[in-house]
């Protein structure tokens, strides 16, 4: 990883054009397999490599990208040049930082380049031919993902951290006649993680054997409990994005909701951001900017303790980097971003939950989840009708919407079943890149929220 091109880049580190200069650089390679019943695509490889500089001076920050490599000199000088703009001094400072220098490689029982693309290609068929073999006139189709990006923050504090990502990523997918089954996965692996995979196969046909025997939701208000998988969703949407310190401009109303120190939620919610799980797309030892990842705890029974920050934003609040500034690659500036977020487990058991739900809808499943920062939805594969806390008939998709303070609010209860995920999407932001992230909690109550039919 330390071969990664720095060519010319000690003297700039030791007298930088500014109060401060980092060089962020990478390089990245991907490749995506498609596998469906009108053939095969392959995507790639697609590769890039290129180096970020950021100059602060003056409390004003300069940025500049360039492709390629020993671009350092060039890139630095455009930012330095940027740093100082017309209009005087700026506001943006430095946290308290020390020097980081460290590397991280995770080790990797079969690396993506040490197989042939007609061994990837022929798994992928195979797949395929069970899926379609088992769900009947359905179009079928298996994607199968890979992903290595390399970077190597420096900075002049004397800062020199590497880290190597590889993340494979799959989706099995059979789709006819209104109904959609799938399953979408990815880890932070190597081609490893897509052997075996035989047994989400069969869930995906049996899923779709049965969704036209399905009854429908429908629409109102209820009390829900959601799966792990969900509840993992939701915590990104509603207080993960929340917690990222410049994820948008806060409303008066937001800003003082969200207070260190405020009750935001019921006592059994405590959300956790940790960068410490390298088995998950999100996880890094070092961040974007040369910060260790850790793990930082955002709500304790309730209360907001912190939020996720980048250098410039835990500057401007006064607080220490999180670790959680992440950029999409070399072309993009680092900004407060989820690692793996989940919600702690509580101590009741699932059939406890249900007994306190009484009647209501147990979600299975996640589709899909978006909030605008003021409304929330939430989108679920299956829904089962529960009556006197025993489950009953299984329904079709279901979504729940509402307004994000009401559902901060809405938790009731946790159960003690934690389990993590993360799949092929990633998470976006307006204006940038999207960006693995791993995401989860146990099974959760959520009190009156609004049902309707559909995905």
């Amino acid at each position: 990883m330390n071969s990664l091109p720095v060519a010319g880049v000690e003297g700039l580190l030791e007298r930088p054009p500014g109060d401060f200069l980092e060089l962020r650089i990478e390089s990245m390679r991907t490749q995506v397999m498609t596998c469906s019943t009108a053939g095969m695509e392959d995507f790639g490889p697609f590769e890039k490599t290129g180096i970020c500089a950021r100059v602060l001076t003056d409390g004003v920050w300069g940025r500049s990208s360039r492709s390629g490599q020993d671009t350092a000199v060039e890139a630095a000088s455009r930012a330095a040049m940027l740093s100082r703009s017309p209009g005087g001094r700026g506001r943006a400072s430095l946290p308290r930082m020390a020097p980081v220098r460290g590397s991280f490689e995770k080790p990797c029982p079969e690396p993506f380049a040490s197989i042939p693309d007609r061994e990837k290609a022929f798994l992928c068929r195979r797949y395929l031919d069970l899926l379609a073999s088992t769900c009947r006139g359905a179009a079928c189709r298996v994607l199968y993902s890979e992903h290595i990006r390399t970077r190597r923050v420096l900075n002049s504090t004397g800062t020199d951290a590497a880290e190597e990502e590889l993340i494979c990523g799959f989706r099995f997918e059979a789709r006819g006649g209104g109904i959609v089954a799938s399953r979408d996965l990815s880890g932070r692996s190597g081609f490893e993680f897509f052997r075996n995979r035989e047994t989400l196969v069969e869930e995906v046909s049996s899923e779709y054997a049965s969704s036209g025997e399905l009854g429908q939701v429908g629409e109102g208000v209820s009390r829900v409990v959601l799966d792990p998988e969900l509840t993992g969703v939701f915590v990104h949407e509603v207080f993960g994005h929340l917690c990222e310190a410049d994820a948008h401009p806060f409303t008066p109303a937001l800003d003082s909701i969200l207070a260190i120190g405020r009750r935001v939620s019921s006592s059994c919610v405590s959300i956790v951001d940790d960068a410490t799980h390298f088995d998950l797309p999100g996880s890094c030892a070092y961040d974007d900017e040369g910060t260790p990842g850790c793990r930082k705890l955002l709500i304790s029974g309730g209360v907001m303790k912190s939020r996720l920050h980048s250098l410039e934003t835990a500057a401007a609040s006064g607080a220490d980097p999180s670790g959680n500034g992440r950029a999409g690659d070399f072309a993009h500036a680092p900004s407060a971003r989820m690692t793996c977020t989940f919600l702690m487990p509580g101590d009741e058991s699932v059939d406890g939950l249900l007994a306190l739900m009484s009647d209501g809808l147990l979600l299975e499943g996640a589709v899909a989840g978006s909030t605008n920062m003021d409304g929330f939805r939430l989108s679920a594969r299956r829904a089962r009708k529960v009556s006197s806390g025993r489950q009953g008939r299984m329904l079709g998709p279901c979504t729940i919407s509402g307004r994000v303070l009401d559902l901060l609010l809405s938790v009731e209860a946790v159960a003690d079943d934690l389990a993590l995920f993360s799949g092929t999407g990633g998470c976006t932001r307006p204006g940038q890149m999207t960006l693995p992230v791993s995401y989860g909690g146990p099974h959760a109550l959520l009190g009156m929220v609004r049902v309707r039919a559909g995905s």
